[in-house]
């Protein structure tokens, strides 16, 4: 990967996001890490910039508020015209039901709104840097999960953590194939990662994951940050991708299945309006281009 290339990469100070930013530095692309904490992504910039002299570069977003998404896209888009990867990979669980700067659930403004958000400012840049992949980092809970467009931040259902963070990763997933539907004649692939059960502290709030020797015995078993980032590059990167669009992987080049609940068109349709309307979102769809992806 030359460095003319463009790796925009969300949640870059911890975990997947981490280890997925320095995997891309060491390919040789431009990354741009965003994250909410300044010290964090510095500490990011310097390892990736020792360990293989790459032009690593910070955008600061808070995506518990709609407005710094904002912010950062605007400054990316000013920074980087031509944009080649974005991955979407920034998430929470939170322990307990809490509310976005904007009034929205916390779990599904962060791992949802967010992105989708990010996404569609960020379109106009992947259409200049085309052809160019979106990489959304879903979850093997999104097969478990279900969702209500009608209840989605839980006002009347009671709240659960594991139910608020597998909607999100089912909407993951169902914003990935409806976007790739959409992009489908723009040059611009769409597909999700589910890279397995990973030793990461995404599960930080919750008591079973704090103690030290939990997360001992959690680490033994799971995977490691770099071991699913791996899964997330070679998705970004591969070239026998190359066109492929709107579906899954996991840990291998060959697609898994998605979650049935995503093949529901209409329910699909649902979660994008929904989402449109909550982010004031607007996608502008490039114009078609030969070597479009090839859909699902």
């Amino acid at each position: 990967m030359s460095r003319e290339r463009v790796c925009v990469v969300t949640g870059a100070t911890r975990g997947i996001g981490r280890a997925t930013a320095i995997a891309l530095a060491k390919l040789g692309a431009q990354v741009v890490v965003v994250g909410r904490d300044s010290d964090r992504m510095d500490v990011v910039r310097r390892e990736a910039e020792r360990v293989a002299s790459a032009d690593v570069s910070c955008i600061h977003a808070d995506f518990a508020s709609l407005a710094s998404v904002r912010r950062a896209a605007e400054e990316i888009v000013h920074r980087w015209p031509s944009i080649h990867v974005l991955v979407n990979n920034a998430g929470i669980n939170a322990g307990r039901r809490q509310v976005s700067a904007d009034g929205f659930e916390l779990t599904f403004a962060v791992n949802h709104l967010s992105p989708f958000l990010l996404t569609s400012l960020l379109v106009p840049a992947l259409a200049a840097g085309a052809p160019s992949r979106i990489v959304n980092v879903s979850s093997v809970f999104a097969h478990v999960a279900g969702i209500d467009v009608d209840d989605i931040m839980f006002d009347r259902r009671q709240y659960s953590s594991s139910r608020a963070y597998n909607q999100s990763k089912l909407s993951t997933v169902m914003f990935t194939t409806e976007l790739a539907q959409r992009l489908a004649s723009s040059g611009i692939a769409v597909n999700c990662v589910s890279p397995g059960l990973v030793a990461t502290d995404l599960m930080r709030e919750h008591w079973w994951f704090r103690s030290r020797w939990l997360r001992a015995l959690w680490s033994g078993w799971l995977l490691s940050p770099e071991d699913a980032a791996a899964r997330v590059v070679r998705v970004a990167t591969s070239e026998a991708l190359d066109g492929v669009s709107g579906r899954c992987f996991a840990a291998t080049l060959r697609p898994v299945l998605l979650p049935r609940r995503a093949h529901d068109a209409a329910l699909r349709r649902a979660l994008w309006d929904l989402s449109v309307r909550l982010t004031s979102a607007e996608l502008v769809v490039p114009a078609s281009r030969a070597g479009a992806p090839r859909g699902a």
